[in-house]
């Protein structure tokens, strides 16, 4: 059993986020090891412009989930972070953002355009 969202980005034009929850991995193993799963990726495969990479993240605040969810804006942010230091690392982001909601002075964070155009910066 899964939900599928799949978000069309009009300020990103060649990116489409497919968000999908399922009821366990194994599900998603099911369907990656059935037989219309290969075609399905060879058939998807020309369109994209990079690998495809998925990962998989245990909801444990599902409340918040459902929030973010439903608001107009969701964004999404894959970090890679050194091993052994999430903990202090989700520490120092919620301490940090708090700041930047109360409008204190914060460095960690650079909120600067709703809509930012990702390749501004490419030369």
């Amino acid at each position: 059993m899964m939900a599928i969202y799949r978000g069309y980005m009009t300020t990103h034009p060649g990116i489409l986020a497919v968000l999908i929850i399922w009821d366990t991995i194994h599900s998603h193993h099911k369907l990656e090891h059935s037989p219309s799963y290969g075609p399905f990726v060879a058939g998807v495969k020309p369109f994209l412009a990079a690998p495809i990479q998925i990962l998989h993240f245990e909801i444990t605040e599902s409340k918040q989930l459902k929030e973010a969810i439903e608001s107009p804006v969701t964004q999404i942010s894959q970090l890679h972070v050194t091993g052994g230091q999430v903990a202090p690392f989700l520490k120092g982001y919620h301490d940090g953002l708090g700041k930047y909601i109360k409008g204190e002075k914060y460095k960690g964070i650079t909120l600067m355009y709703p809509y930012e155009d990702v390749y501004a910066l490419i030369v």
